[in-house]
């Protein structure tokens, strides 16, 4: 039987180097609990509310984002803080729902 392998490039090869990137990313950060969604060529990475509160969201999508050289910043409507950057190549997007202000 013959099976395709990682190293012998194509798109799998992509796809494997993306998620080890994504792993190495989120081993740097040493944040836990994250949900990764490696797609296409870019590392998506959410930082759910189960991880914490919202501070503590807020400075798990800062300590990320400055290790892929971006900066959090609230997102487009309101109720997301979301940064962008690249790490090994491949560009990052994380992000975290935050309460939006005039609700409860």
């Amino acid at each position: 039987m013959t099976g395709a392998t990682a190293s012998a490039g194509g798109p799998l090869a992509g796809h494997v180097r993306l998620i080890r990137a994504a792993a190495d990313l989120i081993e740097q950060a040493g944040v836990p609990g994250l949900t990764l969604f490696p797609w296409h060529d870019e590392i998506a990475i959410q930082v759910p509310e189960a991880s914490g509160d919202e501070a503590a969201r807020l400075r798990s999508v800062a300590r990320i984002a400055a290790l892929a050289g971006g900066r959090a910043a609230p997102g487009p409507g309101q109720g997301r803080v979301s940064a962008r950057g690249s790490f090994a190549g491949h560009p990052v997007h994380v992000y975290t729902h935050v309460k939006e202000e005039g609700t409860s």
